[in-house]
């Protein structure tokens, strides 16, 4: 049976790029705005990630 690993960096990546865009929804149009606010978030951690 094959290793199953988790990145825990991804599960991160995931949680607050939702929660950013369940907060985002609520201004506007909320699949705009929540798509938005997920891949902006989703950028600024990928590239922190390089600084830690």
């Amino acid at each position: 049976m094959p290793d199953v690993t988790i990145n825990l960096w991804t599960v991160i990546l995931g949680a607050a790029s939702g929660l950013a865009a369940v907060f985002g929804a609520r201004k506007g149009n909320p699949f705009v705005m929540g798509a938005v606010f997920g891949a902006v978030t989703a950028v600024i951690l990928t590239v922190a990630k390089g600084f830690i």
